[in-house]
């Protein structure tokens, strides 16, 4: 099993001796999940995005990158992590609507659409895309008692197999944000390339590309750094 430098690199720096854990799973666990998750190269968003536009088409082999959350979304049964404020507006898209006389401002979103627009299918963002019993499994590993609280007005919820006797409490989007957001992570599974449509145009060439996480497993988040590069193990 080859682990990619970048990814080994981190695993020797974090295996030192030290008190705490980086997540509520044991601190062994979490190093070997770790280096099974990179034991496919763990790739930087950039590279991520150009190797899944040139995979064969009939490739079956998983992917994993290594990326910054900077924003999470529900899109109907599914949660998804964005390594780009789709709520923000692309600066070369506000300049030059801005130059054309059309209203930018932030109260109303450029040419007074809803700030809510969908943007998260455009060619730079990359998707982690984490269904509904999955994103149970993972919180289980990775959120401490308590983090996350989950939203206890829900009447429905879903039993995860092999869990009969727990019910899903299905997080509130806020506090996933929070759990989430600004934080790096490494995820492993299946890219799938979706044609994106820029202004008025489909970008067949440079596809939007989402990683699907199907097993829990697969997600690590790493550890935040103190002021002189030592992880904060105990959070």
């Amino acid at each position: 099993m080859r682990i990619p430098f970048l990814a080994a690199g981190l695993v020797m720096m974090l295996a030192a001796p030290m008190a705490g854990s980086a997540s509520a799973e044991p601190y062994q666990d979490y190093l070997a999940r770790l280096r099974t998750i990179c034991s496919v190269e763990c790739l930087q968003p950039k590279q991520f995005q150009r190797t899944a536009r040139k995979r064969d088409a009939e490739s079956q082999g998983e992917m994993a990158i290594i990326m910054d959350v900077a924003d999470v979304q529900r899109v109907g049964d599914r949660f998804e992590l964005y390594n780009l404020d789709t709520q923000a507006s692309p600066l070369e898209e506000v300049e030059i609507l801005g130059s054309a006389g059309i209203d930018t401002s932030s109260r109303s979103g450029i040419g007074a659409l809803p700030r809510g627009r969908q943007t998260t299918r455009h060619p730079n963002v990359i998707v982690v895309e984490i269904d509904r019993e999955t994103l149970f499994d993972l919180l289980n590993i990775v959120a401490p008692s308590g983090q996350i609280s989950g939203d206890r007005n829900r009447e429905t919820g879903i039993v995860v197999e092999g869990e009969r006797d727990q019910e899903f409490i299905e997080p509130n989007l806020s506090e996933l944000r929070s759990f989430f957001r600004n934080r790096r992570i490494v995820a492993r599974g299946s890219p799938r390339l979706e044609v994106a449509t820029v202004g008025a145009r489909r970008d067949f060439r440079r596809k939007q590309v989402t990683l699907e996480l199907r097993d829990a497993r697969n997600l690590a988040m790493l550890p935040r750094f103190d002021d002189n590069g030592e992880p904060i193990l105990a959070e």
